[in-house]
């Protein structure tokens, strides 16, 4: 239980990172909690428990993100699994500052993202989040694809010019 409590709020973190919605995590954290509960005499003491504690997390991420395509963000399972082998490689310390700051990261993209026009929001979810192509949206919405590929432009330079500030701190 000590070893839980003590990595509890670095392995909600770690879960966030990979849905960023805080009902999804909470939601994972929870199932996560009780697998780990449930599976502890499985743990093998002296062995590092947040690697231990990861793996779990990540596979009910991994089930969360089958059942809920809408939280998939666009990035792919190749990518997540990539993403989750390279965390592991990271010690403790790194990690937390790490999941941290990319924590923050998602905050801020959050927070641009709802700063978006509706028509570039449209534009993020079905590129971004839906993972079509310039060309599909063009033909979903009777736009050229050279009108989709502009808005996709801006769409990345407007993030970015609200995100980029706020990682210096300029901003809240």
């Amino acid at each position: 239980m000590a070893l839980f409590n003590a990595d509890k709020n670095r392995l909600y973190t770690y879960i966030y990172a990979f849905v960023t919605n805080r009902a999804a995590a909470d939601d994972i954290f929870q199932e996560t909690s009780m697998a780990l509960w449930k599976d502890f005499a499985k743990f093998e003491l002296g062995t590092n428990f947040s690697k231990w504690a990861n793996g779990i997390a990540f596979n009910r991420v991994c089930d969360y993100r089958r059942k809920h395509k809408r939280l998939t963000l666009g990035l792919s399972d190749s990518f997540l699994d990539e993403l989750q082998q390279d965390v592991a490689a990271m010690d403790s310390e790194t990690m937390d500052s790490d999941v941290h700051q990319q924590e923050q990261q998602w905050h801020r993209l959050e927070h641009c993202c709802a700063l978006l026009p509706s028509t570039l929001k449209q534009i993020y979810t079905r590129f971004y989040v839906n993972n079509l192509k310039a060309q599909q949206i063009a033909d979903d919405t009777g736009r050229s694809i050279h009108a989709i590929r502009k808005a996709i432009h801006k769409l990345r330079k407007k993030l970015f010019d609200c995100i980029e500030p706020k990682l210096d701190g300029d901003c809240q």
